[in-house]
This record gives structure tokens, sequence and C-alpha cells, in this order.
């Protein structure tokens, strides 16, 4: 057979006429029309399909903690028109059945103090039937029985730590202890999981360049799932001031010295400059720090004694001391 591409030119140049183009789109017409009344005629028959259903559970035990999941949803066999199960394929947020644990009458699985417990999906139907459509029926539920397993609530108190890091602006300083409050709380849940909790954490927060006292609240690190708090939340406060530089002096004194002999230092005493809040200026007297060389050093012989400073007062900054070594001259006591 020879293929003929004159007939197949001219064939084309007629399907654009005007008539042929007509008749394509009343035929194209009839069919659409056609197609959308048989498919509403099939859609007034009765059906049997299966639809998801969501459903959510309230209403556990307060003194148990559910373990495990429990089905987001349920798979209903239903019977009904086209229409309405159409209607059901092409919804996508379905309002999910609540289903309040409590308010059924849970059956225990074994012993009477058995935690483990079922609910026959068959108590429900009437409630999925109710939020169907009115001739929609129900013929089967999948899984037809719900199971639940608890385990008894415990609680305990333990300390709140701060996960926090902070910086100060130039000449500002911690005025006193960063303060949480409240220190502790209580927490709950299943004692196999409270057995491993010492302490709960609060989120990593960071303050940079902190020129006043900053008073916060910080959310609490989750430390399970099934561990409940008495409180999401604490107060955090970091206590901010200026400081400034003060310096006082300090004599030396020997110690561990034999009662017949005496150690002369040169100098006497040392020069101890720090830097101290402006609230706690007025507080730093000589009398707050112990300066002592030790005569221990004198029986080894060392050229010059090692100058030690201790008890200074943990409110200040920094601090620094001179001279950190001095000359001695041994003296015996005349009776």
């Amino acid at each position: 057979m020879k293929f003929n591409f004159q007939e197949l030119a001219t064939f084309f140049k007629n399907f654009k006429a005007s008539k042929y183009r007509e008749e394509l789109g009343v035929f194209l017409v009839f069919l659409i029309i056609s197609t959308v009344l048989w498919f509403l005629n099939e859609l007034e028959d009765d059906y049997v399909t299966r639809i998801r259903y969501p459903v959510q559970y309230g209403d556990f035990p307060e003194d148990k903690i559910l373990v495990g999941d429990l089905p987001s949803a349920l798979q209903l066999k239903v019977r009904g028109q086209g229409f309405q199960i159409l209607e059901y394929k092409l919804a996508r947020n379905l309002s999910p059945l609540m289903l309040q644990v409590g308010s059924y009458d849970l059956k225990s699985q074994g012993r009477e103090s058995s935690l483990k417990y079922y609910i026959p999906t068959k108590s429900i139907r009437s409630r999925i039937t109710q939020q169907l459509s009115p001739n929609m029926e129900v013929l089967e539920i999948v899984p037809d029985t719900l199971f639940f397993e608890f385990t008894e609530r415990t609680s305990k108190v333990v300390a709140v730590e701060g996960d926090i890091q902070y910086s100060f602006d130039k000449q500002m300083m911690l005025k006193s202890n960063v303060s949480i409050e409240p220190d502790s709380i209580k927490v709950s849940g299943p004692r196999s999981v409270l057995d491993t909790v010492n302490k709960v954490r609060t989120q990593y927060r960071e303050f940079s360049d902190l020129t006043v006292t900053l008073e916060t609240k910080v959310d609490l690190h989750k430390v399970h799932e099934q561990v409940e708090y008495s409180t999401d939340q604490v107060n955090l406060r970091i206590p901010v001031e200026q400081f400034t530089e003060g310096s006082l002096k300090k004599d030396i004194s020997v110690r561990n010295c034999p009662p017949s002999l005496v150690v002369r230092t040169f100098p006497s005493s040392v020069k101890i400059t720090y830097l101290v809040g402006l609230s706690n200026y007025d507080e730093v007297i000589p009398e707050l720090f112990k300066v002592y060389v030790d005569y221990e050093e004198v029986r080894k012989g060392s050229e010059q004694l090692k100058v030690v400073v201790e008890n200074a007062p943990d409110y200040l900054r920094s601090y620094s001391y001179t001279p950190q070594e001095v000359d001695y001259i041994v003296e015996r006591k005349h009776d």
C-alpha cells in the first residue's frame, strides 16, 4: 500500500475548515455531557468500600501513664451511596472522633491488678455512625479492639540546673550568685524513667555584654516525653554591677616558725590591688586577707621566701599583690 502524501495534506486542509471544527466541537460537548450523566447515575447506586477515620484520645487515668502508641485512625468498612462515599474519599480534614477513655468500661486483661486493658471498637460504633451521613452504614471497624497498657505514675523532687553562658560589658561584673527560682521542681512519670532523672536543666541560653541585672524566664529542657514537670519555666536572675579598683597594705606573718626564733621580712608588708563591685567597695579591709611566708622554706635554705595570700573575699572580681617574694633575716629571741 502506497502512502499518498497529497491525500494526507488535503485531509488536514479540510480539517481546518470551520465546518469540520464545528462538527468536532459538537461531538465533544455531547460526549462530555453523556459521560457526566452516566457518572452521576452511577453515584446513585450503593457501594461498599473502606474509609480512614481519624481518632484522638483523652481522659486517661490520672494515676497511670500510657505505654506505647495507639492507632491514629480507624479503618471503616461502610455501605452507602456513591455520592456519600465520594464525599468522604475526597475529604482531607475529617473531624477526628474524640475518644474519652475514662468514660468507657475498661476491661482488664488477666488479673484484676493488671495494667493492660482493652475496649472493643463495636462499643463506639453508634458514635461513629452518628458522625457519618444518615444513610451510611458501618459494616466493620478495624481494629476490632483497642488495647491500652499503663504503668503506675510516680513523682519526686529534683534540682534545676542552669545551662547558660554569659559575659559582661567593660567595667561590669557579677554582683552575687546567679539564681534560679524555683531551684527545684516536682517531676512525675513512669518509675523506670524517673530512676534515671536526678536533675533538670534549663534550655541552653547565652547572654552577652551584660550591662544591667538580667531577669528573664527560661524554659526547661524535656528529659523524656513521658516525664511531666510541675512547671515548664523558671525565673533566671543574673545580678550585674559596675566594678572599680582598690588597694590596701597587709603585714606579712610567718608560719611554722620555732618559738625561739624571729623571722623578719623585707619588706614587711605587701600591697594588694583588687577589682570589686561598687556595692562591696567599702567592705574590703585588710583583716579579710591572710598574708604569710612559711619557715619551712628557711629550713630548705631558700634565698627568698614566697609570699602567700589567702582568704581573699569571694566577691572580688580579681586581685594581685606585690612583692610575691621577699628577703629575710632570722634572729634568735633574747630571754
